[in-house]
């Protein structure tokens, strides 16, 4: 599937929203755990179904319901029913190309994101979709695949440090969409050390596969630009809304990451103008050298000029021609050659021509 367009799945001329279809039904279940939390009390279930899950809804508890997979429709079909989500925000938890964003209803509030890892052997970005409904006491996270960076915010949880149990589901979805542009962060380092050793590795040694990296590795901040550019604008949405489930003291935590991202984006920049500058050095050090190769190539030929003019003279077949009857002239005319020959060399050694 290519990286820069993915193309979306839905039939052209298909109605709006999600839309049952007999091969994503069938493929493989979500896997749905709840986590359930109070001031005082922690607690973990991993109901079968997203029934079960309802049923484990506590008013007077924050409920955190993880939903892994996004190919079975039924389900979201039914999660769709059951909690009143939008069958349009349905459509975007079940694309994986959907870019990130921030949609707000009168019952919730919808921000996915993209959750990227860099693999430097390959030099490569992976992506998974996350997504976020915020509704009252109630969080509903959506990943295509298992979310590492998610286990941290569920050890906050966990030990209860901080705030996160008391400050309420706005509180729970920043530390989400925190920890998802924390790897941001993370994955931008990692292609810096990775830009770092290619370009120590080139000043050192310059070879052919230099090019091959910096141009995969352009790609990469490419694509890795085109994944968390967007994130900018949904923060922005976020921070403006008006929606009663982000509270105004959550405010200031969501303009955190903003800045967050805009840190990331700007060494995103600073990324791509140093594999360029790179890219240009690589072509000017490959220019001098074809340079200092021609430089050679000519400086043989120019000594070579006058020997082939003497060669040239003694080679043609006229009969009185006196140096031909010589004893020595055979050698004479070697000595010669070796003469202007040294001289020329040492003439343009000493203008430092090679």
């Amino acid at each position: 599937m290519p990286r820069f367009f993915s193309k979306s799945e839905k039939k052209a001329g298909s109605p709006p929203g999600l839309q049952i279809e007999t091969q994503t039904a069938l493929g493989t279940g979500s896997d749905i755990c709840v986590l359930s939390y109070s001031k005082d009390s922690f607690e973990t279930y991993h109901p079968p179904d997203i029934d079960a899950a309802l049923r484990l809804i506590r008013k007077e508890k924050t409920i955190w319901i993880q939903v892994t997979g996004i190919h079975d429709h039924f389900a979201f079909s039914r999660m769709g029913e059951l909690f009143n989500i939008h069958t349009l925000t349905l459509e975007d938890m079940v694309d994986p190309a959907h870019p990130p964003k921030f949609e707000e209803f009168d019952n919730y509030y919808y921000v996915t994101l993209k959750q990227l890892a860099f693999d430097p052997r390959n030099h490569e970005i992976s992506e998974n979709q996350v997504s976020l409904a915020v509704m009252e006491n109630l969080v509903i996270f959506v990943q295509d695949k298992p979310s590492p960076c998610i286990i941290a915010v569920e050890k906050r949880l966990e030990a209860g440090r901080g705030n996160i149990r008391t400050a309420g589901p706005g509180y729970l979805a920043y530390a989400l969409i925190d920890a998802v542009v924390d790897q941001a962060f993370d994955v931008v380092g990692q292609i810096a050390e990775t830009v770092e050793s290619v370009e120590r590795d080139m000043l050192e040694n310059l070879n052919p596969d230099h090019l091959e990296q910096i141009h995969r590795l352009k790609r990469e901040v490419i694509f890795f630009n085109k994944q968390l550019r967007p994130v900018r604008g949904a923060m922005l949405s976020l921070i403006k809304s008006e929606s009663p489930f982000v509270p105004d003291a959550a405010i200031r935590f969501y303009a955190d990451v903003l800045d967050h991202v805009n840190h990331i984006l700007d060494a995103v920049t600073s990324l791509q103008e140093l594999l360029s500058s790179m890219l240009d050095f690589y072509m000017s050090a490959q220019g001098n050298r074809m340079n200092e190769v021609m430089a050679t190539l000519t400086i043989i030929s120019t000594i070579f000029i006058p020997l082939s003019f003497l060669a040239g003279i003694y080679g043609m077949n006229f009969k009185f021609m006196p140096e031909l009857e010589w004893q020595w002239g055979y050698f004479v005319l070697l000595g010669s050659m070796a003469v202007i020959g040294g001289a020329m060399a040492a003439y343009f050694k000493k203008k430092g021509w090679f």
